[in-house]
C-alpha cells in the first residue's frame, strides 16, 4: 500500500533501525490483522483478535508494576483488564461507525500522515527503509499498520464531526460567567500539624506493633541479576570499508538530492478588491507599475500602498523562494522575469500584483568531487544502519535459538557477555529507566521461564538481548532499617489527628453561634473575612474547593456554612462561608467572551462525543470472550 510513498521516496537512511516506534503503536494498537488464535470480542460481527488484546494487557501490566512496585491487587487487575478490552471494543465500534457515515481517508492523506511520524524520519525527512525496518522489527506488516492508521484517522474525522457541531447559547454563557467569576465571602484558620508534634511521643511497643500491622508497606525492591549482549551503532560504523568506487556508485544513485534549485528574491505590491471593484483595483495597480518603472522607490511604494499584511511593512519583500511556493500566475511571472525587471498588473485570486525581481540564484548540480565529503558522510551513515540492522537481527535469531543461554551466542558472534546485578522495576545501571528493558526483564518468559529476551532497543544507537540469572522478590525490610521511618510516620499521623480534633472543637463552637472574635481569646487567630474567587492564590486549594463546593441555597437568609478540611500539605483548616456574589456578565470584554464561547463549545463537543460513543455501545451487538485473560 501507499505506493506513492514507495515510488517517490528514496535515499539513504541515517537512523537506527532497531528502535521503538513508541506512541504511534501504543495509540493505534498492534497489528489487528495478523493476530490469530480466537477472538477477544466480537463487535457487530467483527472479531478482535485474542492475542492482540493479551499483548496489550501484558504491556499495561508491566506499566502498573513499575508504578506500584508490588504485586498488583486482584481488583485492580480485573478493572484494568476490563479497561483494555473495552478500549479495543470502542475503537472497533467507532471505526465501523466512521465507515457507515461515509468518512474516508485517501491514500494521499494517509501517505502524508505516515511521512509526518517522527519515528519514520531521518534528519527530518521520511525514510522508506526506516519505515519498513521499524515495522518489521516490531512484528508488524506495512498493510496492517496502514490499515490501523487509516482506521484511526477515520475515527478522528468522526470525533471532529460530532464535537464540532456543539454550540453554547447566550444564556449558558451568562450563567458560566456568573459561576466562573463568582466570589465567596470566606474566613478560615489553619491548624498546623507541626505545632502538635511536640506533644506526640511513640513507644517501642507501638512501633513494633505498627511494623507487624504494616510490614507490607516497608518492602525491599524486587530485583534481578541480568546477563546481556549489546550491539551499538558505533560498532557498526567501525566495520565500514569506504572505497572510491563505492562512493561513486552511491553518488550516481542519489545525486539528484545534492542538486539545488533556482531561487528568486522578489518584491510585490498587492491591491485587493475588498474595498473597490475589479476595474478600479486593476487601474491602481497599473498606476503603481508605471510609477515603479518611472524610477519611484519600489519598497516605499509597497510600504504605502500594498494590502498584503505579510510583506507591506518590509517594503513588499518576499524573501528567497523556489518554484512551487506561489500561486500559478504570480509564480509564472516571477520566474520569467530578469533581475531588476518590474511587471504588472498580474492578477491572482488575491487581487492585482506589481512585481519586481531583485535577485536570481541559479540552481547547482555539484559533481562527485564537489559533493564527496557529504556523500561519504551519508554513505557511512547508511552502511552503518544496514550493518547494525543485519547484526542485530542475527543476534536476535541466535538468542532465540539458544533459548536460555547467552554465552554460546556471545562466543559465536564475538561479543562481550555483560552482567548487571540488582536491576529493579525502576531500572538501574547503564540502562537507567529504559522502559523496554524493564518490560523485557520482568516479562513472564524472561523472569519466570528464564528464557532469552527478544531484541530490545535502548535509545537510538543500541540493541540488546538479555536473560535473568537470579531473581529476588520484594520482601519485608528488617525493623531496624525502618524504625525511624515508622516513628516519623506515627508521630505525623498522631499530630494530624490532634490538629483535626482541635479543629472539630472550633467547628462545634462556631456552629453553636460563637464568633471569630470570641475565639481569639483562646488564641485562635483566623485570617479575616474577605471575598475570594476560584483562582485565589492565597487560600489553600483544599479550602477553596470546600468553599466553592457549598450549595449556594444553604447560605440564604444570613446562614453561614462552617466546615473542616484536611489541606494538601497535611494541616487542618476550619472555614466559614458567609455570602456569595455572582459575576456580572455585562462587565466581560467581547474578546474574552468569544474565547470563552469557544472553550464552552469544545467542552460541550467532548461531552456530546462521549454521549455518542455511549449510545453506539448501547445499540451495538458485542460478544465478549469470558476467557480472554486466562
Amino acid at each position: 500500500m501507499l505506493q506513492n510513498i514507495r515510488d517517490k521516496v528514496t535515499g539513504w537512511v541515517a537512523g537506527v533501525i532497531i528502535a521503538v516506534i513508541g506512541i504511534v503503536f501504543v495509540f493505534w494498537g498492534v497489528d489487528f490483522q495478523s493476530a490469530a488464535g480466537g477472538y477477544a470480542a466480537k463487535v457487530n460481527g467483527t472479531e478482535i483478535p485474542l492475542q492482540t488484546v493479551r499483548n496489550a494487557w501484558q504491556q499495561r501490566q508491566t506499566e502498573l508494576q513499575q508504578i506500584l512496585r508490588d504485586e498488583l491487587p486482584a481488583d485492580l487487575v480485573r478493572a484494568q483488564q476490563q479497561m483494555v478490552l473495552e478500549r479495543f471494543i470502542q475503537e472497533t465500534l467507532l471505526t465501523q461507525r466512521a465507515r457507515e457515515q461515509g468518512y474516508r481517508v485517501s491514500d494521499d492523506v494517509l501517505a502524508q500522515r505516515v511521512m509526518q511520524i517522527p519515528q519514520f524520519q531521518v534528519d527530518g525527512q521520511f525514510s522508506q527503509d526506516r519505515y519498513i525496518a521499524l515495522l518489521r522489527s516490531n512484528g508488524l506488516s506495512e498493510a496492517a499498520f496502514e490499515a490501523d492508521l487509516q482506521s484511526g484517522l477515520m475515527m478522528e474525522q468522526l470525533q471532529q464531526g460530532v464535537a464540532e457541531s456543539a454550540f453554547a447559547t447566550a444564556g449558558e454563557l451568562r450563567r458560566r460567567y456568573q459561576l466562573e467569576q463568582q466570589q465567596r465571602e470566606l474566613n478560615y484558620v489553619l491548624l498546623s500539624t507541626s505545632a502538635e508534634l511536640a506533644n506526640v511521643a511513640v513507644t517501642d511497643e507501638q512501633i513494633e506493633q505498627f511494623y507487624q500491622d504494616h510490614s507490607s508497606d516497608y518492602l525491599s525492591q524486587e530485583s534481578v541479576d541480568l546477563e546481556y549482549l549489546e550491539l551499538t551503532r558505533a560498532q557498526a560504523e567501525s566495520n565500514i570499508a569506504v572505497t572510491d568506487e563505492g562512493l561513486r556508485d552511491y553518488f550516481e544513485r542519489v545525486k539528484d538530492r545534492f542538486q539545488t534549485e533556482e531561487r528568486r528574491q522578489g518584491r510585490h505590491i498587492l491591491i485587493t478588491t475588498e474595498n473597490m471593484d475589479d476595474a478600479a483595483a486593476e487601474k491602481k495597480a497599473q498606476e503603481l507599475t508605471e510609477q515603479a518603472r518611472g524610477g519611484a522607490d519600489f519598497a516605499q511604494l509597497a510600504t504605502e500602498h500594498s494590502q498584503d499584511p505579510g510583506s507591506a511593512a518590509q517594503g513588499g519583500d518576499l524573501g528567497w523562494a523556489q518554484r512551487g511556493m506561489f500561486v500559478g500566475p504570480f509564480e509564472e511571472a516571477l520566474f520569467s522575469m530578469s533581475a531588476g525587471e518590474i511587471r504588472g498588473p498580474v492578477k491572482t485570486q488575491f487581487g492585482y500584483h506589481v512585481l519586481k525581481l531583485e535577485n536570481v540564484e541559479s540552481g547547482h548540480a555539484p559533481d562527485f568531487e564537489q559533493a564527496r565529503a557529504q556523500v561519504e558522510a551519508e554513505y557511512r551513515a547508511e552502511q552503518a544502519q544496514t550493518i547494525f540492522y543485519d547484526r542485530s537481527q542475527t543476534m536476535a535469531d541466535r538468542a532465540f535459538n539458544a533459548l536460555t543461554e547467552l554465552a554460546p551466542v556471545a562466543e559465536e558472534l564475538g561479543l562481550e557477555l555483560k552482567t548487571l546485578p540488582g536491576f529493579t522495576r525502576q531500572g538501574g545501571g547503564e540502562f537507567g529507566a529504559e522502559r523496554e528493558v524493564i518490560a523485557a526483564a520482568f516479562s513472564p518468559d524472561v523472569l519466570e521461564r528464564r528464557q532469552n529476551s527478544p531484541l530490545v532497543a535502548v535509545g537510538e544507537d543500541k540493541a540488546v538481548v538479555l536473560r535473568v540469572t537470579d531473581h529476588r522478590p520484594a520482601a519485608p525490610l528488617p525493623l531496624a532499617e525502618v524504625r525511624e521511618q515508622i516513628a516519623t510516620r506515627m508521630r505525623l499521623d498522631a499530630a494530624r489527628q490532634a490538629a483535626e480534633a482541635r479543629g472539630q472543637q472550633i467547628i462545634a463552637r462556631l456552629q453553636a453561634g460563637e464568633t471569630w472574635e470570641a475565639l481569639q481569646a483562646d488564641g485562635i487567630e483566623s485570617v479575616g473575612t474577605r471575598l475570594v474567587t476560584r483562582q485565589d492564590g492565597i487560600a489553600p486549594p483544599a479550602v477553596l474547593r470546600e468553599a466553592f463546593g457549598v450549595d449556594q441555597s444553604s447560605l440564604s437568609n444570613g446562614k453561614v456554612h462552617v466546615a473542616g478540611v484536611n489541606t494538601d500539605d497535611g494541616n487542618f483548616a476550619v472555614l466559614a462561608v458567609s455570602a456569595v456574589i455572582n459575576g456580572d456578565p455585562a462587565q466581560e470584554d467581547p474578546q474574552q467572551l468569544q474565547a470563552r464561547k469557544r472553550r464552552a463549545e469544545v467542552e460541550a463537543g467532548g461531552g456530546e462525543f462521549n454521549a455518542y460513543v455511549a449510545e453506539a455501545q448501547r445499540t451495538a451487538k458485542v460478544v465478549r470472550n469470558a476467557t480472554v485473560f486466562e
